[in-house]
């Protein structure tokens, strides 16, 4: 079994009463004691699974990338951006994941309306979709910096993204819900 994500969040968001809720994730746990081999990508993922009620052992087995190393040519980088209000010079912030409201994502929306408030300009690049989208889309129109937000929707090839990763100044991931993010 591989334990890479905190399966109780997700229970406890879609299982909305707490003893339904709390037998799921005792009947999980109970499931992972059954297998011969329990993987986990992180100390802290195992930690997670313990705290859960997991009593056997755990082997941490990282994440795997294979995610082609270095930039991408600057002109590939303009064919995949084309489009997108991305002025030169602007500093382009840049999210991928699934949008999800527990990767932090409105605390990166909070933290660039604190900046917007500097004068500084900005563009943010969230990749992804999620079911916690259009609640973060009326967040950066409420916060009013909607006009330097870019929701993308998801991006499947690895060359594309190591586009948006060229053209991005900073990464930004501040989920204390993964384990190990790819």
């Amino acid at each position: 079994f591989t334990y890479h994500t905190k399966y109780d969040i997700d229970i406890r968001r879609t299982v909305k009463l707490r003893p339904i809720a709390d037998e799921g994730i005792r009947l999980m746990v109970g499931n992972i004691e059954a297998c011969d081999d329990v993987w986990v990508v992180s100390k802290g993922a195992g930690e997670s699974l313990k705290a859960l009620g997991f009593s056997g052992e755990t082997h941490v087995m990282t994440n795997g990338v294979d995610f082609a190393k270095g930039r991408v040519p600057e002109e590939i980088v303009s064919e995949v951006t084309a489009g997108y209000d991305l002025p030169q010079g602007v500093p382009v912030l840049l999210f991928v994941g699934r949008m999800m409201t527990y990767k932090g994502l409105p605390l990166i929306l909070d933290a660039l309306k604190l900046f917007s408030e500097t004068g500084q300009d900005f563009r943010m690049v969230f990749v992804g979709k999620g079911p916690d989208q259009e609640l973060l889309e009326k967040q950066a129109l409420q916060l009013g910096i909607s006009d330097r937000c870019i929701f993308t929707g998801p991006i499947y090839d690895r060359d594309k993204l190591r586009a948006w990763n060229t053209r991005a100044d900073l990464f930004l991931f501040p989920s204390t819900f993964d384990t190990n993010g790819l």
